[in-house]
């Protein structure tokens, strides 16, 4: 979360002249309410399944960059999906800088609802330890602190590049 994935990946997509899709959106168009929504009314675990459906269908997409919600990438299966079908990249940051762009953002975060400025940094931190090692397991891992957008968006589409996604 405020990691600057949809930002970079509408960079990204713009540079190799792909498509753009964001799973979280997606997810909001086939439930028809927001992810917060999503959360409040039918669960995380009801949010989980329907983001993995999502996930299986663009990844079948060519040409298309996809930002994933920062807990996609918390299960087997998704990661599977990801690593089989695409080039992952995990945009890393220390927590004090994903709570200082976090209180920034007007996006509501269902898995900080109700967390104070005090218990922000905590929740992150968190959230963090859990899901680090999942991010580990990226093809692809920038260290975003010390990268621009440009500079992030240049390897990454590189990257890409160096594997075979052209145009």
């Amino acid at each position: 979360m405020g990691s600057g994935k949809s930002s970079a990946g509408k960079g990204i997509a713009a540079l190799l002249r792909w498509k753009f899709a964001d799973l979280d959106k997606l997810v909001e168009e086939k439930e028809g309410m927001t992810v917060s929504g999503l959360f409040a009314s039918k669960g995380e675990e009801y949010f989980r399944r329907a983001e993995a459906e999502a996930l299986r269908k663009v990844s079948a997409l060519t040409r298309s960059v996809i930002a994933c919600g920062g807990g996609t990438a918390c299960s087997e299966g998704n990661m599977a999906v990801m690593n089989s079908t695409g080039l992952t990249v995990y945009l890393r940051l220390p927590v004090e800088s994903l709570v200082t762009r976090l209180k920034r953002s007007g996006t509501q975060r269902p898995l900080l609802k109700d967390a104070g400025p005090a218990e922000l940094d905590s929740r992150v931190r968190n959230l963090l330890a859990v899901r680090s090692s999942w991010y580990e397991r990226a093809d692809l891992i920038l260290d975003a602190e010390t990268l621009t957008e440009e500079e992030m968006t240049a390897m990454i589409a590189g990257a890409v590049r160096s594997k075979g996604g052209y145009l």
